[in-house]
């Protein structure tokens, strides 16, 4: 445009057709199927290994390739399948497939889990992917509003486990337990019948015995409190009786 010499104008895009993006996220959904039964079948040899048997820095970097891999494919999938020219019918796939407790059960917890259970051998393999996941989660939460509840839960867990392997730095142990309390406070604030969230809260409470208490006691006043929470209540009241008798 002469008028404006030297700017660079947004290239002019065509709008895609309903079949287009039908097709695209067909297309997705299969490559992003296969990565996620390969992510399956490799974790699955590493998971049942003794603990103390070494596993080569070329497996771990394969490993995280993998899940990097199929969280990229699942950041595909949402984007297209909620894509504003979706029909209904695309924009329920993701809802019908269960996709966001997929990407947290097989793009990351599985994963995070195996790793954790090689601390400290793999300390900084785990490190690097549970950065690489939270900014995917973050990606999601901003891109993805439609399961904004799952990316702010997923956010929280991963600030937990963040913390939960921070061991040298107090203050970044800290930080992240507030990161992920502030991800749970979030959360429960949007879905305060939701008794996971509360508990979720009591873990990340101690040492702060009232505070601890307080989330307690409104988890367990909560309609609908999850098996865990229901699982550790005497062991919650017994740990606040025992910080502060």
């Amino acid at each position: 445009d002469p008028r404006y010499p030297g700017l660079l104008l947004q290239p002019d895009s065509r709008p895609i057709s309903q079949e287009q993006l039908a097709s695209e996220v067909k297309s997705i959904y299969a490559g992003l199927t296969m990565v996620e039964t390969k992510c399956i079948h490799v974790d699955r040899p590493q998971a049942s290994q003794a603990q103390d048997s070494a596993v080569a820095d070329s497996n771990w970097q394969a490993l995280i390739a993998f899940h990097r891999t199929l969280l990229h494919e699942h950041h595909d999938f949402f984007l297209a399948s909620q894509h504003p020219s979706a029909s209904s019918a695309l924009r329920c796939l993701a809802s019908k497939f269960s996709m966001p407790a997929c990407i947290w059960k097989h793009g990351m917890h599985s994963f995070l889990e195996l790793l954790r259970r090689r601390i400290p051998e793999n300390i900084d393999y785990m490190l690097a992917f549970i950065y690489l996941a939270y900014r995917m989660m973050a990606l999601l939460y901003e891109t993805v509003p439609a399961f904004e509840d799952t990316w702010i839960e997923c956010l929280g867990d991963l600030g937990r486990y963040r913390m939960a392997i921070e061991d040298e730095d107090l203050r970044d142990r800290e930080l992240w337990a507030g990161v992920a309390r502030s991800w749970y406070s979030k959360a429960a604030d949007k879905n305060p019948s939701v008794g996971r969230l509360c508990y979720h809260l009591v873990i990340l409470a101690r040492p702060n015995a009232l505070q601890k208490l307080y989330d307690f006691a409104r988890s367990f006043a909560l309609r609908i409190s999850s098996l865990s929470t229901r699982r550790t209540q005497s062991l919650a009241w017994i740990h606040v009786r025992a910080i502060d008798p």
